[in-house]
């Protein structure tokens, strides 16, 4: 009965995300079967095609169903996206284990059928990874250009091909689970119409306009134009492409014409914030959103801005928790926002960081920049950090662009992967990698100013901070270090009983860590001695810290928000929190802090008091 359960509240989620996108919804599909049986491999009249969801995002048609054949473990969810134009067969599968037995094996079964090629683009490293299989080398060649290949690597995909007039991409198989899949399916539809709107459009020709439809589903999306950017605040938007503008977008201001806030208080993320007073009149209170939250909520001249795993980032007002606009990001949004000169800047797992309105949750541009870290806003610069599908083997990117514009001001390639953001100060940007090695760079021109290797082998995932001329950076071994900040000279190391993957707080000469199951800490600056520490083998975050007191997440599960006495260790008062609690945040008198309940909690700093039964978990 349960599985029965299940399949209804699957079929349900697909309905609900139809409606509210305004796409289509059929329970049943034979005829998507026969456009995708080929490459599935499977039998379209034994196939089933069911819940399928069908419309337009940016302009181009697409279908998403589950593939459900006599074998209950190989269902697949399969997307279609219509191309411009129609394709010979270029077939891209990338393997990462038993490569030097698997690739060579499946190239020699491709060169012994007649009507296929191997395609090998001369990159050892790509070729040894992937094969290619075509009926059409030159198309391959023209398809396969470095940011074709770079971005599919990047959103991790195993198997993916264009055929007639279609990309198609199957996720792999397994058991038809009852899970609502909204955000896999809106993260996996940005993505491949990113795809295709960054393949060579000299393919598509004089045959754009000549594909033909693919039966009812197709003509009734048509009927029915829907646009994924449906929400409180919607812009209109074309395809991404390098600094793309919205159209009707206002200019986005200069550097320095308007506060900022972005992860740990700013970008040189020391976890220090300017003192304030409680707003007249403020009560505590929580809003309940409809997803989780993983990531931090910023708070910046009056409002809360926090990224939701449903896709959206939403403006709160900071005082009543009331609900002033949301902007759809298509995709689970997982990372802080950055808040600059009136401008909201968020990166999803789509891969595409987009500038907003903060008033108005407006659209101003979106740029391509792959999976990264949260992003940071300095002098008029913006810095994101690439996230590799796999960190501890690939390399990871840096790239600097305008602030106001999106454009592309330098890149830069790091030693190895890295899963952390980039911390500015004084002109330099500092990057620790997965291995826990530091890399410092010019904030300007990039160029690279000092690395501090490291061999270590467990992935470190800490985005450093700086203050007083000190960078400091946990690693995945439970290690936490201070270098130089011009030169990198390591000044000095300590212990912690727990992976440190939370950004150490710098204040008053002092670093306040927390780690995975140790508690808190607190060293000394100059030389890592150790003044105090405050046991939790559930581990906690560092500080929010403002004056003489901090506020960390701590206990079970991540599901207490502590007051802590910044000289002592000692706890304050303690607030229950209903899951995982993101960081804390403070500003004017009251702490922030989201859950993976999604709920964002704000409380006055000074008693931690709940908020009175009227103003809890409130909905937007």
């Amino acid at each position: 009965m349960s599985g029965k359960k299940d399949q209804r509240d699957r079929s349900a989620a697909r309905r609900r995300l139809a409606k509210e996108r305004r796409w289509t919804y059929t329970d049943w599909h034979p005829e998507r079967m026969q456009l995708c049986a080929g490459p599935l491999g499977v039998d379209a009249e034994k196939a089933m095609a069911l819940d399928a969801v069908s419309g337009t995002l940016d302009g181009h048609w697409f279908s998403v169903f589950d593939c459900v054949t006599d074998d209950p473990s190989a269902a697949r969810t399969v997307y279609l996206v219509q191309l411009p134009a129609v394709l010979p067969l270029v077939a891209v599968s990338r393997h990462s284990l038993a490569v030097d037995t698997m690739v060579p094996l499946l190239k020699r079964l491709v060169t012994e059928r007649p009507d296929r090629h191997l395609y090998e683009i001369g990159d050892p490293a790509y070729d040894a990874n992937h094969v290619v299989e075509s009926v059409d080398l030159e198309a391959a060649a023209r398809l396969l250009t470095p940011a074709v290949r770079e971005f599919a690597d990047d959103r991790r995909w195993l198997q993916w091909q264009v055929e007639g007039g279609y990309l198609f991409y199957a996720e792999p198989p397994g058991p038809r689970r009852g899970k609502d899949d909204t955000h896999a399916i809106l993260t996996g539809l940005r993505s491949l119409v990113d795809l295709v709107e960054i393949i060579d459009p000299g393919l598509w020709g004089e045959a754009a306009d000549a594909v033909p439809g693919v039966g009812d589903g197709r003509a009734e999306a048509e009927k029915n134009p829907g646009d994924a950017d449906h929400g409180m605040a919607n812009a209109e938007r074309g395809a991404v492409s390098d600094a793309v503008p919205s159209v009707g977008a206002q200019p986005v201001p200069g550097p320095g014409s308007g506060p900022s806030a972005m992860a740990r208080g700013g970008p040189a993320h020391t976890g220090v914030y300017p003192k304030g007073t409680l707003p007249s009149g403020f009560e505590a209170w929580s809003v309940r959103l409809p997803d989780a939250v993983v990531a931090a909520p910023v708070v910046c001249a009056g409002t809360v801005y926090v990224n939701c795993s449903d896709g959206r980032c939403y403006a709160l007002d900071a005082v009543t928790g009331a609900a002033r606009w949301s902007f759809d990001a298509i995709g689970a949004l997982k990372e802080t926002p950055a808040v600059a000169d009136g401008t909201v800047y968020v990166v999803g797992e789509s891969g595409v960081l987009h500038a907003v309105g903060a008033v108005d949750g407006q659209e101003h541009w979106r740029q391509r920049v792959g999976h990264s870290g949260a992003p940071v806003v300095a002098d008029g610069l913006l810095y994101v950090v690439h996230h590799p599908a796999n960190l501890l083997r690939d390399t990871s990117r840096i790239r600097a662009l305008d602030a106001a514009t999106g454009e592309e001001r330098w890149e830069r390639r790091l030693p190895d992967g890295s899963a952390a953001a980039a911390a500015v100060s004084d002109g330099r940007v500092y990057v620790q990698g997965a291995r826990a090695q530091l890399t410092a760079f010019d904030a300007v021109t990039g160029e690279e100013l000092w690395h501090q290797g490291s061999t270590a082998s467990q992935l470190s995932c800490c985005t450093p901070s700086v203050a007083g001329g000190m960078v400091c950076a946990g690693t995945g071994a439970g290690r936490f270090y201070a270098y130089d900040a011009v030169t990198g000279e390591q000044l000095w190391g300590a212990q912690a009983a727990g992976v440190v993957d939370s950004t150490p707080a710098l204040a008053e000469g002092l670093v306040f860590v927390g780690d995975s199951h140790g508690g808190a800490y607190a060293v000394d600056g100059s030389d890592g001695g150790l003044l105090w520490h405050l046991p939790n083998r559930y581990g906690a975050s560092s500080p929010a810290i403002c004056g003489p007191s901090g506020w960390i997440v701590g206990t079970k599960y991540g599901r207490g928000l502590f007051k802590i006495s910044l000289s002592a260790g000692a706890v304050l008062w303690r607030h229950a929190l209903d899951g995982r609690g993101t960081g804390p945040v403070y500003a004017d008198g009251v702490v922030y802090v989201g859950t993976q309940a999604g709920t964002v909690l704000a409380v006055d700093a000074e008693t931690g008091r709940k908020p009175p039964r009227a103003r809890r978990k409130m909905r937007v």
